[in-house]
């Protein structure tokens, strides 16, 4: 088995087409047919199926892009190893919850890309559920994420900082008030994905006082999500740093209410069978200075 033909088989997997990871990896298209067809060989399952253009994966492949995910990343590690461990160079893949990405990484990125302008930085969005699978299967070397619960046998997680959550409304709706238990608001509640922190502990606050609402629409960006709540559409709940410039201008307003924590904390992790490269000491050093609580 070769590390090329998984390096392929992954690329195919993440691009959806043998057209997009022949352009990705400077192969002809028939080049990673052959590719394809030998790991197949190598490992006697089938690893795609076509569904309409896109090529999909068998539940096999499934199980095997995993495998080959870690074994990439074992190699790579590897590679990084022998070519020296405290240069700044090669890689470094951090996942970032968006408001985090959005509002609050913009200093860390610009210190960082200038004492390290050899490291390729490549920057995910993901959701409090995607960024531990992203550092287990080594797609990401770093995770910073409002997630507060960490496997301690897989990864090594630090809190960084706790911020406090507002809920918001438009100004037309600044009369809602969410410290009254047993009542049912017509505007539906804007939120992002539902395995969001944020939406969890706004969840429950609003099911323990029984408080019902105009049903929940969800998008998964944070900046549409503030646009639709100013044009009245609805109501929401963000960390305050996301919406100070919002509320100071007054197209947002802050709504009443008595949560037991009104803060959540935004932790870095990673994974403990990660090889620690100098780019992430760096990235983490850099991280810390800037957002670690006093």
């Amino acid at each position: 088995m070769e590390l090329r033909n998984l390096l392929t088989f992954q690329t195919v997997a993440d691009a959806g087409s043998y057209g997009r990871a022949a352009a990705q990896l400077g192969y002809t298209q028939s080049t990673i047919t052959v590719h394809i067809q030998q790991l197949e060989q190598d490992l006697g399952v089938q690893l795609f199926q076509k569904v309409g253009r896109r090529m999909a994966l068998t539940s096999e492949g499934a199980a095997v892009l995993d495998e080959a995910r870690q074994l990439l990343n074992l190699a790579a590690q590897l590679e990084e190893g022998c070519r020296g461990g405290n240069r700044l160079d090669g890689t470094l893949k951090v996942a970032v919850a968006e408001t985090v990405l959005c509002y609050l990484l913009g200093p860390v990125l610009r210190e960082f890309r200038e004492e390290a302008p050899g490291v390729s930085l490549k920057i995910y969005a993901k959701t409090c559920a995607q960024t531990p699978e992203s550092l287990k299967d080594g797609t990401c070397d770093l995770g910073i994420s409002y997630r507060d619960s960490w496997d301690e046998g897989r990864f090594d997680a630090q809190l960084l900082t706790e911020v406090a959550l507002v809920p918001v409304a438009a100004p037309e709706h600044a009369a809602i008030d969410l410290t009254v238990p047993q009542q049912t608001l017509q505007l539906p509640l804007i939120v992002d994905e539902p395995d969001s922190v944020i939406r969890q502990a706004f969840d429950d606050y609003l099911a323990k006082r029984r408080i019902d609402h105009g049903g929940t629409v969800e998008m998964w960006s944070t900046q549409a999500i503030k646009c639709c709540v100013a044009a009245g559409m609805g109501f929401t709940v963000l960390p305050r740093f996301a919406v100070e410039e919002d509320l100071a201008a007054g197209t947002l307003v802050p709504l009443r209410w008595q949560p037991q924590q009104e803060t959540v904390g935004i932790w870095l992790a990673r994974s403990r069978s990660r090889r620690v490269t100098a780019a992430m000491s760096l990235f983490e050093e850099t991280l810390c200075r800037h957002c670690v609580s006093s």
